[in-house]
């Protein structure tokens, strides 16, 4: 009799950790889409930092030394918005006055963003824009289509490199540079000189 009934508690208890581990494999089995959405979001992320490293590994400088000042921002909920800006006080005129050039970093959410530039001429401690229309970088996870430097010696100027967009950011096509120096404290051009055709306009900032 105590055998039999030892047998029974046995079963049931048996029974009961049959049903417990059922329990347990079947919310792992339900949370494990969850998971697989989480890790992709994270694998996104990664694959845009990856990104943003490998750009900005590339060697390249716009000329634009430690700034006077400069503040972050964070950006938006989905990786958007201004996140940086730097003001550099440059003489660039020869008058003796610090002018400003403000950098402004925009990130998009993904690999690519761009860096908007402002030039002000100082007059007697007032500011006046003098900013060429198209002064900003576009820069893509696989290529830089227009990037800008800036050069002091043996008089400022300002270099910048661009190429029309063809279809995918790795799609080479022609690239021009054009040069922009002062004349009266306005920014006049030379033509624009072709210079090859080519995927990342900042390799030809090394030649």
């Amino acid at each position: 009799m105590k055998n039999q009934n030892g047998n029974i508690v046995t079963n049931i208890t048996l029974s009961i950790l049959v049903v417990a581990i059922g329990g347990l494999l079947y919310t792992l089995w339900k949370r494990q889409p969850e998971n697989s959405v989480v890790n992709n979001i994270i694998e996104n992320h990664e694959t845009h930092q990856h990104d943003h490293k490998k750009l900005n590994a590339s060697v390249f400088s716009d000329g634009l030394n430690k700034p006077e000042s400069q503040f972050t921002q964070e950006p938006d909920e989905t990786g958007a918005g201004i996140v940086n800006t730097a003001i550099f006080n440059i003489d660039i005129n020869g008058d003796k006055l610090s002018d400003k050039i403000t950098r402004i970093r925009h990130e998009s959410g993904t690999a690519h963003f761009w860096d908007e530039y402002k030039i002000e001429i100082n007059q007697n401690g007032k500011y006046k824009n003098i900013t060429p229309n198209g002064f900003r970088t576009t820069i893509g996870a696989e290529c830089a289509l227009q990037q800008l430097q800036f050069k002091f010696k043996p008089y400022f100027h300002v270099v910048k490199i661009s190429r029309q967009w063809k279809g995918t950011w790795d799609s080479p096509s022609m690239a021009t540079r054009t040069i922009y120096t002062l004349d009266d404290n306005k920014f006049v051009s030379a033509p624009p000189q072709q210079l090859g055709v080519v995927c990342d306009v900042t390799e030809l900032f090394k030649e």
